[in-house]
């Protein structure tokens, strides 16, 4: 069975006040690299990983953001699972990625 991907975001901020942006998607199988090349084409290659007990592929990507509001933007719409790390290494409680785009609460009762 294959394992979901998932991605882990933290940030650093540059000398020229950009927010130098890391992007490390882990779970990468053969059938969704093409998909997340196709989603990170705008970001930096930065490097990659493999684990060779699961035979899955870890991809790092940077890139810059003028502003925060710019980065949340395009995190809501990543395809896939997202967390964001503060300073700390902490996860931030903020829904990213596929998180964010599903609904939350009750389901409406039908008729």
């Amino acid at each position: 069975m294959e394992k979901k991907v998932e991605a882990t975001a933290w940030c650093d901020l540059d000398s020229n006040g950009i927010y130098q942006y890391r992007l490390q998607v882990n779970n990468v199988g053969g059938r969704s690299v093409k998909n997340v090349a196709a989603t990170c084409a705008d970001w930096r290659n930065a490097g990659f990983g493999w684990n060779p007990e699961t035979e899955y592929k870890i991809l790092i990507f940077s890139r810059g953001f003028k502003t925060q509001k710019e980065w949340l933007k395009w995190a809501k719409q990543f395809p896939y699972k997202l967390v964001e790390l503060n300073s700390k290494g902490k996860p931030k409680p903020i829904k990213l990625g596929v998180d964010f785009r599903e609904k939350s609460g009750r389901k409406r009762k039908r008729k």
